[in-house]
């Protein structure tokens, strides 16, 4: 069976005047949305000028496609760390989706509703969003094949209701942090896991 990494090739790593754009691009962002924000701003926060931006980037889409492709290649390169022999696979999964649900800030929570919300009508967005999905999908199913060659999972466990019920569960969380302010992320995360481990014997 092919590594989540093999699956998905990683596309060139971003240098460090555009890691620094997309940074910038992610404040902005979460801050104004992806309509009301423009270029400038996005040159401004970045502490460059429109020109120099457009050098990196030619338009907001651009820099749209960017994010999604720096936050496809890190989870690709995540995913690609799950390994049955370090251990068990459930650990090893909460304590990657702490990283990505806790230890993120509230932006990120945010840039995703915005991200969804323009997949509804933009195709190229769509596109972007199912390319995420799939390197996520890719390396959960490596991981849960691995677990149940092992004996840690039932080997009749059904994957494909496990990731969609664990898919919604994210999603959801994603949901409620960017839009409750009184949302508490670390408690909400025990119960997803719990939920997780509940599922994997179901």
């Amino acid at each position: 069976m092919q590594t989540p990494a093999a699956i998905h090739a990683p596309e060139r790593t971003p240098s460090e005047r555009q890691t620094r754009i997309l940074d910038a691009a992610e404040r902005v962002f979460a801050r104004a949305g992806f309509h009301a924000a423009t270029m400038q701003d996005v040159a401004a926060e970045a502490g460059m000028s429109p020109g120099n931006l457009y050098r990196y980037f030619a338009s907001k889409d651009a820099i749209i496609a960017g994010m999604a492709e720096r936050d496809r290649t890190l989870i690709a390169a995540d995913f690609a760390e799950l390994d049955p022999a370090k251990g068990n696979v459930l650990d090893q999964l909460e304590a990657l989706g702490r990283k990505h649900l806790i230890e993120e800030p509230r932006e990120k929570a945010v840039i995703c509703m915005q991200i969804w919300a323009e997949a509804s009508r933009n195709p190229e967005m769509a596109q972007m969003c199912a390319a995420i999905d799939g390197t996520v999908v890719g390396g959960l199913a490596f991981a849960i094949a691995g677990a149940k060659a092992s004996g840690e999972l039932p080997a009749n466990l059904d994957d494909a209701r496990f990731l969609q019920a664990i898919f919604m569960m994210a999603d959801g969380f994603f949901c409620r942090r960017a839009t409750d302010l009184s949302f508490d992320p670390v408690m909400a995360a025990d119960t997803l896991f719990r939920a997780m481990r509940g599922l994997a014997q179901v």
